[in-house]
């Protein structure tokens, strides 16, 4: 089986992911930790062998985002081709779903037959390995390391290491043929003592009936002594409550008496003190707030009399109110007036100031205000003043490049005629030249280098025609002689049927072969002529390249220097002429420049020329002032016409002003004010209308005020009365004629009340208990006596019933310490329980002694059958893991462990190699496992940084091991180191952490 691609529909932190496996039978997916790498591993474990369930740890890897948990897995199946399994919990119950290439549909059936019926836990021990099989060796000592190694190389785990510990474990916890502690020991132990103490109970059991009859005599004795002790103190009770009741009989008798000699008080009012004493407080004050309301009447009348106000002043109040309030508009117009009028004084003075600071001879001042100080008029300016700085600034930018240009010119024209002067005539350095050329060109080595290679090239072409034409003359030769044993047949044939065209045919064709032959023949020894006559003039160039003295190539030397430095001379020389050329033409640029600027600065003043007209300035004026000066008219119009506003609002409030004077004067003549001015008698006018509206309110407060003493009188009047004749009431029900007859009846009426009180408690008190009842008939002097004697017969009583109860409890100690010992019968049932739980615990470690025998002879025939093949593999894998290094794996006889033999012949127990090589060899025993499973399974091998300990050198071996294992079925690795993924040979899945988003990567090595 080789998965082609995983489709995750829900899984751990994957959701919706598709990977596509399509690299071959060798896959690595990296990633950090995190990434999802143990997710897709256990993925592929549920897909083939099923959903975890909620209890089991892989239940972890349901999704936290997704309500959908399972997905599918694309592989090919030998025999079948591409199939699809899906698996989705709640979905077919949570089995397998096989989609086929034919279109139908399987099951979980058909998937155990792939997987060759084995479960998730034997395919993780053989095919799935990872960091904690590895992590296992660590944890065991030295003889553990060896026995681990070798069962786990009959499974792929150690599942049959512990088992075999775990049994042996509870052989020991059972029984040991001298031990203490086990089980079975202990309830052997047990056994005998239980049997010695149930002869000891037999003779006990004959001593205690004797005392558990007299311990039941002196229980009835007890018994009887209780009965009469209880009846003498239920008596003592009574006569005790009897003696407490006698006090409530007397205060009964003499209750009765007392009543009997009191006045007849049936018919005084109930409640009848309080409520004279509340009538009597409740009169007193009503009759005070009436006199005190009759006063306040008489008062406020006398009052309302005495004020008397001008109502002809109230008829006008609404217009001297109205006047009043207009009095502080017209203070404020007035305030006004004046400022508006110091703001027009102000203005005409700055306006003037204004005028003088532009103008020599000022313009009138409407004149002034109709100049143009539109934002376009400002434009302008600002325009015109921008270019005049601009041109400025171009005047002294051309000054500065014309003086540095100058200087660059006669700088430039002194170093070319310098220059200029030192390089060599032109008949010279031809002449130089000429003698260079001819010893270059006889005494060149790089010419006699190129010879040499062109003679060497000739040689090797030589040889190679000479053996291509003795191939070929060999095979024209062989193929010749061919030709012509055929044509002669042919001859031959055709002169014996006389087919005498035939053999001029073939007498032709065998004399053009060998024309033919030998043509390419003469070929061959012309062109080797050829080569042989090139290579005589090569080296004949050669020998005289080879002629050359050293006084020769020193003047060589001397020419090549001096026709370098004069050509260096010349090219400086040409580049400062080319240089001072430049510099004239820059010159000529800025003087250009200059008659530019001259036009520029004629083109501004003409368009200054209006702009001086419309501010009626003069043709002289400064550009710089131009600014300042529209800055200043436009001030001057702002003032302007500020003035002329404040002139409309002058008049306005002036007009306001005499009209409210009019008005005001037409009122205060009926008022009779006379103030010092307007505003001190309308204030004047106003305080009157007060005083009089103040005497108007007054009495229509009065007048209200009393309206409501009046109401509040007549309503204490009508209360007082009625109080009166409620008091009147109380004496007639009580038919006494005073006050003071009333209370001292209330007196009687109250002594009366308190002593049936008391007798109507005390009778309650003797109806609650039933022993007044039972005293009728009694002498009540000798009930004292009676309960003296009571008390001393049940003292006597209670010193019995101490003494039996004494003995009965020295009985009893006797009979626990017998029952203490337990029963014959106790101790008979325990000894037959005990019995069978000795059985139980034996048959328990038969169980497990024969389970263990069992366990240890599959091992031997595994050790006998199996382990020789898977032994061979093993070596391989080691040997090819650790480099050579290991030859040989051995199994002794009679051992659990393995021996590895190193290629200088040292042998080494398991325990005894190195935490790595420990870890090496495991991983050949799981390799060599599954390598001989895959005679009949072929399914993925999954490996989980199962060699992170592995050196630099021992992890290459392991991906050439894994890469050759990959030829019989598919390996998938997963790894969280980077340098492992750039090493693999195969393709290379990378799981991003953050973005959880798979990329893929193809490396080819």
């Amino acid at each position: 089986m080789i998965i082609r691609e995983l489709i995750i529909y829900g899984y751990g932190q994957f959701v919706s992911r598709r990977i596509v496996l399509e690299e071959g039978r060798e896959v690595l997916f990296y990633g950090k930790n995190e990434a999802g790498k143990s997710t897709i591993m256990s993925f592929i474990h549920s897909i083939l062998f099923g959903l975890p369930s909620k209890q089991q740890a892989d239940s972890k890897y349901e999704p936290k985002s997704s309500e959908i948990f399972g997905g599918a897995i694309i592989a090919e199946v030998p025999g079948t081709g591409r199939v699809k399994i899906e698996r989705v919990r709640g979905k077919s119950g949570g089995e397998a779903v096989i989609e086929l290439p034919s279109g139908g549909s399987a099951g979980e059936k058909l998937l155990r037959e792939w997987t060759g019926g084995m479960d998730r836990t034997f395919y993780q021990s053989v095919f799935s390995f990872d960091l904690h099989g590895l992590q296992q060796i660590e944890k065991l000592n030295e003889e553990e390391i060896g026995k681990f190694l070798y069962v786990t190389s009959m499974v792929g785990t150690d599942t049959v290491y512990k088992l075999e510990q775990r049994l042996a474990k509870e052989q020991e916890r059972l029984f040991k043929p001298n031990g203490k502690k086990p089980v079975l020991n202990e309830q052997l132990g047990r056994l005998k003592r239980t049997a010695d103490a149930a002869g000891a109970a037999a003779q006990r059991e004959r001593d205690y009936q004797p005392l558990v009859q007299q311990e039941g005599e002196i229980q009835t004795g007890i018994q009887e002594i209780e009965e009469r002790l209880e009846y003498l103190r239920e008596q003592q009770s009574f006569l005790s409550k009897a003696i407490s009741c006698l006090p409530l009989l007397n205060e009964q008798r003499n209750l009765k008496q007392e009543l009997a000699t009191m006045p007849d008080t049936s018919l005084f009012p109930a409640d009848g003190t309080n409520r004279m004493d509340r009538l009597k407080s409740e009169m007193e004050p009503l009759s005070v707030q009436a006199q005190r309301l009759a006063e306040q009447i008489r008062l406020l009348t006398d009052k309302a009399s005495s004020l008397k106000p001008d109502y002809e002043i109230l008829e006008n109040k609404l217009e001297i109110e109205s006047l009043k309030g207009q009095s502080a508009e017209y203070q404020a117009l007035e305030k006004e007036r004046n400022a508006l009028a110091a703001d027009i004084q102000r203005m005409t003075a700055e306006l003037t100031e204004l005028a003088d600071q532009v103008y020599e001879s000022p313009p009138h001042q409407e004149k002034l205000a109709s100049i143009d100080t539109t934002i376009k008029m400002k434009s302008a300016i600002s325009d015109a003043l921008e270019a005049s700085k601009t041109l400025s600034l171009q005047k002294k930018q051309l000054d500065e490049q014309f003086d540095r240009a100058r200087e660059a010119i006669d700088l430039s024209e002194a170093r070319y005629a310098s220059l200029a002067g030192k390089t060599m005539g032109k008949e010279v350095r031809l002449q130089l030249e000429q003698e260079l050329s001819t010893f270059e060109k006889d005494h060149n080595p790089l010419n006699a280098e190129q010879l040499k290679r062109e003679i060497v090239s000739l040689e090797k072409e030589m040889e190679s025609q000479k053996k291509k034409s003795g191939n070929l003359q060999k095979s024209f030769t062989a193929l010749f002689v061919m030709l012509t044993i055929l044509l002669g047949a042919g001859m031959i044939w055709s002169v014996i049927q006389q087919q005498w065209m035939i053999t001029g045919i073939l007498t032709a064709i065998l004399l053009l072969s060998g024309v033919l032959i030998r043509l390419h023949n003469r070929g061959s020894r012309s062109l080797m002529e050829h080569l042989h006559e090139r290579k005589s003039v090569l080296e004949g160039e050669l020998e005289k390249t080879k002629d050359s003295s050293p006084r020769s190539l020193q003047r060589a030397e001397e020419i090549r220097g001096l026709l370098w430095k004069d050509e260096q001379i010349k090219q400086m020389a040409d580049l400062e002429k080319l240089r001072t050329e430049q510099e004239e033409r820059a010159c000529d640029r800025i003087i250009a420049r200059f008659e530019e600027w001259e036009k520029d600065r004629f083109q501004l003043e003409e368009s200054l020329n209006p702009i001086r007209r419309a501010l009626m300035l003069e043709e002289g004026a400064g550009t710089s002032s131009l600014a300042e000066s529209i800055g200043m008219i436009e001030r001057y119009k702002q003032i302007y016409s500020e003035k002329q506003r404040k002139e409309e609002l002058y008049r306005a409030a002036q007009a306001a002003a005499e009209q409210f004077e009019h008005h005001a004067q037409s009122l205060l003549r009926l008022g009779n004010a006379r103030g010092r001015n307007l505003t001190d008698a309308i204030e004047e006018a106003h305080s009157a209308m007060l005083v009089e509206n103040g005497k108007a309110v007054q009495i229509i407060h009065i007048e209200a005020r009393l309206e409501e003493v009046n109401a509040d009188y007549q309503e204490r009047l009508l209360q007082l009365n009625g109080k009166k004749e409620e008091y009147y009431n109380l004496l007639k029900t009580a038919q006494v004629y005073d006050e003071e007859s009333f209370r001292v009846m209330a007196v009687h009426h109250q002594e009366r009340r308190e002593a049936e009180k008391k007798l109507l408690w005390t009778e309650r008190q003797l109806e609650a208990s039933d022993i007044a009842q039972q005293l009728a008939g009694r002498d009540w002097l000798l009930l004292e006596d009676e309960l003296r004697k009571t008390r001393i017969d049940a003292e006597s009583a209670e010193q019995s019933l101490k003494e039996k109860r004494e003995q009965a409890s020295h009985l009893k100690a006797k009979l626990r310490s017998l029952e203490a010992d337990g029963s014959y019968s106790d101790h008979l049932h325990e000894l037959e329980v005990q019995k069978e739980e000795a059985k139980q615990t034996a048959r328990d470690w038969a169980v497990r002694t024969l389970a263990r025998d069992f366990l240890q002879r599959t091992i031997q025939y595994y050790r006998t059958v199996r382990m020789p093949k898977l032994l061979e593999r093993t070596v391989y894998f080691f040997g090819k893991l650790t480099k050579g290094r290991y030859v040989n794996v051995y199994l002794p006889e009679r051992e659990q462990t393995f021996i590895a033999e190193r290629i200088d012949g040292q042998r080494f127990k398991a325990g005894e190699l190195s935490q790595a090589t420990s870890e090496q060899l495991y991983v050949s025993l799981r390799l060599a496992l599954i390598y001989s499973l895959n005679e009949t399974l072929n399914l993925p091998v999954l490996i989980d940084d199962g060699f992170v300990h592995f050196d630099g050198e021992r992890t290459s071996q392991m991906l050439k091991t894994l890469h050759e294992l990959s030829a019989g079925q598919q390996v998938l690795i997963f790894t969280c180191h980077e340098q492992l993924a750039e090493e693999f040979a195969g393709g290379v899945h990378v799981l991003e952490r953050d973005a959880m988003d798979q990329k893929r990567i193809e490396k080819t090595v």
